[in-house]
C-alpha cells in the first residue's frame, strides 16, 4: 500500500521535473482557444456534425480572436463483397485539413488529420442508410477530436520567417 502511494508521488515528481503542464492550465493554448474561435466547416451533413463537435469542445465565440477553417474529404470504399459481387461492408476513410489564423489573418497552425469508420450494408435499405449516416457522423466526430487535440498542444506564436 505504501509502495503504490510512494511510486505515484515519485511519478508526479518526475513528470513535474520534465516541464509537464496540464493542457487546460491557465494561460495554456487550450484555455486560450476556449470561446475565442470562429469555426468555418463545409456546408454538408458531415461538416455540420464536425462544426457541432468543434463547438462543443472549443465553445462558441462571441468576439473571436481566432478563425478556424476546416475542409473535409470523405470517400466510401467497398470493404467486403459476397461471391455474387454484392457489397456487404463499406469503409469510410476521411481527412480533415484545418488552418487556424489570428484576427490579423496570420496562420498560427495548420495540418491534416485522418481516420476511418465503417458500416454494414447487409440489412434493409433503411438500416443501411441509417448505418451510413451514423458512420459519417462518427467520422466527423473522430476528426474533430483530433483537430482539437492538435490545437490544444500547438504553439500559437506567429512564425516569423527571415
Amino acid at each position: 500500500m505504501w509502495w503504490s502511494r510512494r511510486s505515484a508521488f515519485l511519478g508526479l515528481l518526475a513528470v513535474a521535473g520534465c516541464g509537464f503542464t496540464p493542457v487546460y492550465a491557465p494561460d495554456s493554448t487550450a484555455s486560450t482557444l476556449r470561446d475565442a474561435v470562429q469555426i468555418t466547416a463545409p456546408e454538408t451533413v458531415e461538416g455540420y456534425a464536425m462544426l457541432q463537435a468543434l463547438r462543443d469542445r472549443l465553445g462558441n465565440a462571441a468576439t473571436p480572436a481566432y478563425a478556424l477553417t476546416v475542409t473535409l474529404d470523405i470517400t466510401e470504399v467497398a470493404a467486403a463483397t459476397t461471391t455474387e459481387g454484392n457489397t456487404t461492408r463499406y469503409t469510410l476513410p476521411g481527412e480533415a485539413t484545418y488552418v487556424l489564423n489570428n484576427v490579423a489573418g496570420i496562420t498560427l497552425t495548420q495540418g491534416t488529420v485522418a481516420s476511418f469508420t465503417s458500416y454494414s450494408a447487409t440489412g434493409t435499405t433503411v438500416a443501411t442508410s441509417t448505418a451510413q449516416a451514423d458512420a459519417r457522423a462518427r467520422l466527423a466526430q473522430l476528426l474533430a477530436d483530433q483537430i482539437v487535440t492538435r490545437l490544444s498542444v500547438a504553439d500559437l506564436t506567429p512564425q516569423l520567417t527571415p
